[in-house]
């Protein structure tokens, strides 16, 4: 089966616009990393071990956004910076 080739042209603005929505669906994961269906599903789950190890209550569809940054490694500004950057077309 042919794979489709994932546009990450705009990626930072793009999670930009999921991390001021403040949460991420399943689907939303998948435009955040890019990534398929099955991987996505694969971080949301270890994200949310991650918070019932802290002993923290999870909603069952969403994870919060600040929680895929630091899984990532990535910060707010990064991200900010790096859609400065593709809206100037570099």
């Amino acid at each position: 089966m042919a794979r489709r080739r994932l546009d990450t042209s705009y990626i930072n603005t793009t999670r930009l616009e999921l991390i001021g929505k403040g949460y991420l669906t399943h689907k939303d994961v998948m435009a955040f990393v890019p990534c398929g269906k099955s991987k996505a599903t694969q971080i949301f789950n270890e994200i949310r071990k991650q918070v019932k190890a802290e002993g923290l209550e999870n909603h069952s569809q969403v994870i919060l956004a600040k929680r895929i940054l630091s899984y990532m490694g990535l910060t707010v500004e990064s991200v900010t910076a790096g859609a400065k950057l593709e809206s100037r077309g570099l």
